[in-house]
Formats: C-alpha cells, structure tokens, sequence
C-alpha cells in the first residue's frame, strides 16, 4: 500500500494543478504530512482514505493503487478501440464509446480530452453542429482543464474547443484573445526536437523530414482553402495547380502516401471548375486524373514508407486516418460527383458514362487494417 499511496496522492494532487498546502487545508492536515505522504514516508491515517478518494473523485482502490495497472489497461483497451473504430469512419460509436468512457473515467484527462473533441463534433447532430448543442458542457469541460489540469496537450485541446465556442457566441474579441495563447508558427514541438540533436545526425534527419512533411501539408492545404475562396473558375484553379506542384515536389519520387487523397481531391475541384468554363476535354482529363489517385490512396497498404529525399523514412500509416465516412476514397468522391450539376450536365455523355462504369467497381468500404494479417 505504501508504494501507491503516496504516489498516486501526489499525481492526484497535480492533475487538479493544487498545491501541497491547498491540499493539507482541504484535509485539515499540516503541510508537512501531505508532504510525507507523497514521499512515501508516511501514511495517512485509514480515515483519511475516503476523504481523499472523494475529494479527488476516485475510487478507494484507485487511491491505494489496488487498480492502477487494470484502470490503464482498461483505458488503452478504449483508445485502440476509438482509433480502430475511428480509421473505419464510424462515427456514432466512436462518439457511444467516448462517452461511455467519460462516464467511466471522468478524471482520466486523456478520456476527457477525447469526450470534449466528441461534443464539439457530435456526429449525432443535424441541423446544428455539436458545439452550439453541447455549448454549456463545453465551457464547463474547458474551464475545468484550464483550473486543474497541468498536460499541455489538453491543454491546448481545451483552448483550441475554447476559442471556437467564442467564435460561435459571436465574441471574436475573446476568440483572439484565445488565439494569441497558443506559440508561433516557428515554436513547435518538430522545430524545437531539431534543435536537440546535432545536426546531420540521424535523429536530426528524421525530425527535419518530419518537419517538411507537416509544413508542406499545412502549406498545402492553404493554398487549396484559398483558391476555393476565388471565385473565377480560372483563377481557381491556377491557384490550385500550385498545391498540386507543392506535393509533386515534396514527392519527387511520387511515393504520394496520403497526398494520394489530397491530388484526387483537387483534380476533381478542377474538373468542376472546367465545368464550368466548358473545357469538356480537360474536365474529363482531371476527372480520370482524379479518380486514378483516389484509387492510389484506397489501394495503399496499411504501412508504406516514403522515399523521397524531403521526407525520406517518413512512415504512413493508414489506421491513424480518419475521414468521417464508412466509405472509402473511391465511394466517397463518387458519390459527391453524382451529386453535382457537373454530373447532371454530362451524365448523358460517353465519356462521363466510360468513367462512371471504369471506376464504379472500386467503390466500397474502408478496409479494415487493423484486422489485416
């Protein structure tokens, strides 16, 4: 007992970000003692274990280490379910697993961190999104890390979900104020490991390569938020030519990974766009372009490695993405076509039809990588 006692006293008392004094005047005991206790000096006496387990919101087992080792394993059970669940696009149980782990574990702050990002984008709602339905729980959720817990990441989490209630609730001055919290472009977490290792070293190359990587991909998706905004169709789709440029650069090898997504989406943004301006030849082009790169990306393996000189040994992982739907690339991006005036301006055409029947047998659902031998 004296071996978790103390230290899960200790832990406790950090993740509601309280210090030992605060602690010894809410238990009606001297500074020193908290202080023993967490160095496993000494123990509390019996009858200060269930007012510390209240106090803390834990079980007495919890508090007397009884079931740490089962309360970790039990957590990690739901977080590799919530990734499975999360890589196949079913959303409604990843949201009924979350919740039913906040329920669980209400002061573990990884299951609160993962319950906040659930109500803020509760697939469950319909005419409006989860933030406005779940607002006030939100703020609730978002003080109580910003009081008690000391994890950067849910941290930000929390700030991050904070500053878009604000945006909802029309207090942009708030929002900015939100906003300015967190670091600058250049202080991350990938520039600042660079920086630990010499450089040259292979550890060095690794977090450069991911640095790239990350950079080009929020680059990229800049620019292709930017040009959906112009709204002359050619101007469009120079602009967005250039992220198409960025990735080929980036993948010099065409070891695409995930951009595989990204191309097909922006070949049949073009497509449409061409459309639009009746270049037909060029539509039908970009739509075959299109589909051939959604094909790429649904016939990846659930591991490839890049090798490209940029991101060399950069390791995609096909489990770790999540795009919402059950659907896979091929389906997903179908279905939107044959829901545009594109499709119902051309359906009647050849080529559109040579198109549909080309790639129609590709459409389904995601694989399921995480049972794959």
């Amino acid at each position: 007992m004296q071996l978790y006692i103390g230290d899960n006293i200790k832990r406790l008392r950090k993740q509601r970000g309280i210090t030992q004094e605060t602690l010894a005047d809410r238990m009606n005991v001297s500074t020193a003692a908290v202080s023993k206790w967490e160095r496993n000096e000494t123990l509390p006496d019996i009858s200060m274990v269930l007012p510390l387990a209240s106090y803390f919101g834990v079980s007495t087992d919890e508090l007397l280490g009884l079931d740490a080792a089962k309360t970790e394993e039990r957590i990690q059970e739901i977080l590799n379910e919530r990734d499975r669940l999360s890589a196949l696009g079913k959303e409604r149980e990843v949201f009924d697993l979350i919740v039913h782990a906040y329920q669980e574990y209400p002061n573990d702050w990884r299951i609160v961190e993962e319950y906040m990002w659930k109500l803020n984008y509760d697939p469950n709602c319909k005419n409006r999104c989860g933030a406005e339905v779940h607002k006030v729980e939100l703020y609730h959720l978002c003080e109580r890390v910003l009081d008690e817990c000391t994890l950067d990441k849910v941290r930000y989490s929390a700030l991050s979900i904070l500053g878009g209630l604000y945006g909802t609730d029309g207090l942009d001055d708030k929002m900015i104020e939100i906003a300015n919290r967190f670091p600058g472009s250049y202080d991350t977490r990938g520039m600042h490991l660079a920086d630990c290792y010499e450089e040259g070293s292979q550890e060095w190359w690794k977090q450069v390569r991911e640095n790239t990587a990350d950079y080009a991909d929020i680059l990229m998706h800049r620019i292709y938020r930017s040009a959906l905004k112009v709204s002359e169709p050619s101007e469009s789709i120079r602009i967005m030519k250039k992220a198409i440029d960025l990735i080929e650069m980036i993948c010099d090898e065409e070891d695409y990974g995930f951009w595989n997504y990204n191309l097909g989406d922006l070949y049949v943004r073009i497509a449409h766009r061409n459309v639009r301006m009746h270049n037909l030849d060029e539509a039908f082009e970009n739509f075959e372009k299109s589909f051939r790169y959604l094909k790429a990306y649904d016939d990846l393996p659930k591991v490839s490695k890049h090798t490209s000189f940029l991101i060399r040994g950069n390791v995609f992982d096909k489990r770790q993405i999540n795009s919402g739907t059950e659907n896979n690339a091929v389906a997903e991006h179908l279905s939107y076509l044959l829901d545009t005036d594109s499709y119902r301006e051309l359906k009647d055409t050849p080529q559109m039809r040579a198109l549909i029947a080309k790639y129609k047998p590709f459409a389904g659902k995601k694989k399921d990588y995480f049972n794959e031998e």
